[in-house]
């Protein structure tokens, strides 16, 4: 019905966080409250101690040199099964967040923190306590039945939104170029159009196919305003945050330490341009969703998955950190994330319970432009948003704008304090490595060593951009 009504998909993934983290506490979803409103979950630590689901989650992981929770595939085994090498048909009893936390702040700061710092791992915000995306769900579809593709980390969730598989990488590998073929490609094909709109780091750089289209890749400010309001905006856009702090602004990609709220202003900002454009909103499809659960409790259990294109890990070209990675069949979905769906074409305050996963993404923009051609079995297998475009004409009464949390003062740019002065976090420096690597073309000077990595995460975006912008002029300069 209002499916065929979408011309423009726009789809943010932000980072790191479980639905229960985010909307457990939400009435009428598969939550952490049962039907008396008592919340029964728990995990259990050292010498029986237990640490129960609650409320209460800060914005920020307020531990002393915290990095929040870990989520390579071994944690996540742990924290889903209790063992990081599960025996095949194990039982998943998602009993392992609060014991794997500790491992990650022992190993964060050295021994010194407290049970309360354990707690935050298995908090979830309070009703209301992050504004943004709660009118979002108010308004418009929460999924509860969304899980990621990967039990796993950032960048092997991000190749399945982007490729329909990770190609049996279950690691975070941003040295290495894909040559995979993408929605973008397909959408190409089809003599459709699309866009990568990003603010310092963007995976999607990496994928050989398309790495030469100069036009497609934009900064979020000032071109996804304009190409709304200029009627430039794409069949499909994706929407990478800010991973990297600078002086003026905290990373807005929501991935632990940082401040959601951050994140939450940027959700807003989407939102609220293309609100501000009647003619495109009737027109649009906005999907907020996250990579992963980055170690925070959900109390549901991963449901089986369908290898996407018969590629087991390790591959035989697969060197991670000098040892072998982790076995992982593929046979199995990540942990569930928040998901939502704002279009004037889906029902207010619906909460939909059908499985979804990231490829679902995938699978209605192949639906609704007509592209038969599916990037990988495991996309192909899943579940369509379809159904959630019920409404017989668009909504008049969707909000012309979203409420904002207040966000925190910034220290001084010069105070060690401020978030540009940090020391950049696994993600950030692996992301920039992956940079370095594809820019290196345009580089020559790398040729004797590449770049180290900047000490701080004002340095760390500032790097990238020069080095995009860089990369970008000599991609022109050969395409003549």
């Amino acid at each position: 019905m209002g499916l065929e009504k979408i011309e423009h998909f726009v789809v943010l993934m932000l980072e790191n966080r479980s639905f229960d983290h985010v909307f457990g506490l939400r009435p009428g979803v598969d939550g952490l409250r049962d039907g008396h409103g008592q919340i029964p979950f728990f995990n259990r630590i050292a010498r029986g101690k237990k640490v129960p689901a609650a409320g209460g989650a800060p914005f920020a992981i307020p531990t002393k040199h915290g990095q929040g929770p870990f989520h390579n595939l071994l944690d996540v085994n742990e924290q889903v099964f209790g063992t990081p090498s599960p025996a095949p048909g194990a039982h998943a009893t998602m009993g392992g967040f609060a014991s794997n936390y500790v491992k990650a702040l022992t190993a964060d700061t050295r021994g010194q923190f407290t049970d309360q710092d354990v707690a935050v791992v298995m908090e979830s915000f309070t009703v209301g306590a992050l504004p943004t995306i709660t009118a979002l769900a108010d308004h418009f579809v929460l999924c509860d039945a969304w899980c990621s593709e990967v039990p796993g980390p950032t960048h092997p969730n991000r190749l399945y939104m982007h490729a329909g598989t990770s190609a049996g990488f279950v690691h975070n590998v941003f040295t290495r170029p894909f040559d995979l073929l993408t929605i973008y490609e397909l959408l190409e094909r089809h003599n459709h159009t699309w866009a990568v709109y990003d603010f310092d780091l963007n995976e999607v750089k990496l994928f050989t196919r398309i790495a030469d289209k100069v036009d497609n890749f934009r900064r979020f400010s000032p071109r996804f305003v304009q190409d709304v309001e200029t009627g430039a905006l794409p069949n499909y856009a994706f929407i990478l945050p800010r991973f990297s702090s600078t002086h003026h602004a905290e990373a807005n990609d929501q991935h632990a330490p940082h401040d959601v709220r951050w994140g939450e202003q940027l959700i807003a900002d989407v939102y609220d341009t293309l609100r501000a454009t009647e003619a495109v909103w009737n027109q649009s499809a906005f999907i907020v969703t996250y990579d992963e659960h980055g170690g925070f409790y959900d109390h549901v259990a991963p449901p089986k998955a369908e290898n996407p294109d018969g590629i087991d890990s390790p591959r035989s070209d697969d060197n991670f950190h000098n040892h072998p990675p982790p076995p992982f069949a593929f046979d199995r979905l990540g942990v569930r994330v928040p998901a939502l769906v704002a279009s004037p074409w889906v029902g207010q305050g619906v909460v939909a319970h059908t499985p979804l996963q990231h490829t679902s993404i995938l699978r209605t923009v192949r639906d609704r432009f007509g592209i038969t051609q599916a990037l990988s079995v495991r996309e192909d297998k899943a579940g369509s948003l379809r159904v959630l475009f019920d409404q017989p004409q668009a909504r008049k009464d969707t909000p012309a704008k979203l409420p904002r949390p207040p966000l925190p003062v910034l220290a001084p740019a010069d105070h060690h304090a401020n978030p540009g002065n940090q020391w950049p976090h696994d993600l950030q420096r692996e992301m920039l490595e992956g940079t370095f690597h594809v820019t290196r073309p345009s580089h020559p000077e790398d040729d004797d060593a590449l770049p180290t990595i900047p000490s701080t995460q004002a340095e760390v975006a500032q790097t990238a951009h020069r080095r995009w912008s860089r990369h970008e002029h000599w991609l022109r300069q050969r395409q003549g």
